[in-house]
């Protein structure tokens, strides 16, 4: 059996080692007051407000068009208005989740 090199903990040496105390901070991504580069949750939540809202407005467009033009398959239609139940299904539940988290929040005594 052929184990390779494996360093060990004293062969790491310098302040750049992250099994050193003085050398965590250098090494996590997660320090305190560092600002996160990810979309703010007021971002995350316009977006996701923003999808919910266009999927629900496709059934409506492709019924108009549809009806006017002819150039959209029924089925279609179809299929746009059982994504917009399920969006609005799902939407429902994430909200009654969301104001369960709240209410188990203002519950909590300090």
């Amino acid at each position: 059996m052929n184990s390779g090199y494996i360093p060990t903990l004293s062969a790491i040496s310098g302040a750049e080692s992250p099994f050193k105390l003085n050398g965590i901070a250098k090494h996590t991504a997660l320090q305190m007051g560092e600002e996160t580069q990810g979309p703010t949750f007021k971002d995350a939540l316009g977006s996701l407000v923003k999808n919910v809202n266009e999927t629900l407005n496709a059934p409506d467009n492709l019924m108009r068009a549809a009806m006017t033009t002819g150039s959209v398959d029924v089925h279609d239609v179809m299929i746009a208005n059982a994504k917009a139940e399920l969006v609005v299904n799902v939407t429902a539940q994430v909200a009654t989740k969301v104001v369960q988290a709240y209410d188990r929040i203002l519950q909590i005594q300090i």
